[in-house]
């Protein structure tokens, strides 16, 4: 025995040894499922964060018939106070009353004032200037007197007018008056020529003016009286 064995490790050679074999079983591994994002590649979607909304639409409800109510209670308190009838005032209180008490008197005019206002305009047609302007500086003076005379002009009233009215005031020739303002409009407002036939209308004026003023006729450029 021992020869045979030395013949076949003879024919064979050194003997070799190897490493332990380990024999596992066989496990079927499964991989995990995949999403539908997974699988087409794109990110799945966040959820957005969340928010708290107020609903206020009942407080603009609110506030709309609060609203309303006011506009409601003002405009029957006014109707009430129109449609309610108004106490008539008293018979006594009625029967005291005067056209004197209703109706401002009328302001007198400073005699004075008007008569210096005269003076200065005879004297500005008496100065050797050219038609034109002595009519106008005459009426000025006019202007002055009837200014310092203590009577308020109307609002509605145009300077010719409140000159006149205040002449007319202390004398009554209207006639004159009336013919002094449309010697004046004539010269201030129109286009024509001023002559000395204007200057001597307005001159007999103003002395038709004084002499009512005084009680005393009045005399044109002839000396006669008018």
């Amino acid at each position: 025995m021992l020869a045979i064995a030395a013949v076949a490790i003879a024919t064979q050679g050194a003997p070799t040894f190897s490493p332990p074999r380990v024999l596992l079983p066989d496990v079927e591994v499964t991989p995990p499922p995949q999403s539908a994002d997974v699988m087409s590649g794109s990110p799945e979607p966040q959820e957005p964060p969340h928010t708290l909304h107020l609903d206020l639409s009942w407080l603009a409800i609110a506030l709309i018939a609060i609203a309303v109510a006011v506009a409601l209670a003002v405009l029957w308190r006014y109707m009430r106070r129109r449609l309610q009838p108004r106490a008539a005032p008293p018979v006594a209180d009625l029967g005291a009353v005067t056209e004197g008490d209703l109706l401002p008197a009328p302001e007198e005019p400073r005699p004075e004032s008007v008569r210096r206002g005269l003076d200065r305009a005879l004297d500005a047609l008496d100065a050797p200037r050219e038609p034109r302007g002595a009519i106008e500086r005459a009426w000025l003076g006019l202007e002055e007197g009837a200014a310092d005379s203590g009577v308020r002009r109307l609002p509605a009233e145009t300077p010719g007018e409140f000159v006149t009215r205040v002449i007319a005031r202390v004398a009554p020739d209207r006639t004159a008056a009336r013919s002094l303002l449309e010697v004046y409009q004539r010269v201030r407002f129109g286009d024509g020529p001023v002559t000395a036939a204007d200057v001597q209308v307005a001159r007999d004026a103003l002395a038709s003016l004084r002499a009512s003023w005084r009680g005393e006729p009045a005399t044109n450029s002839s000396g006669e009286s008018r």
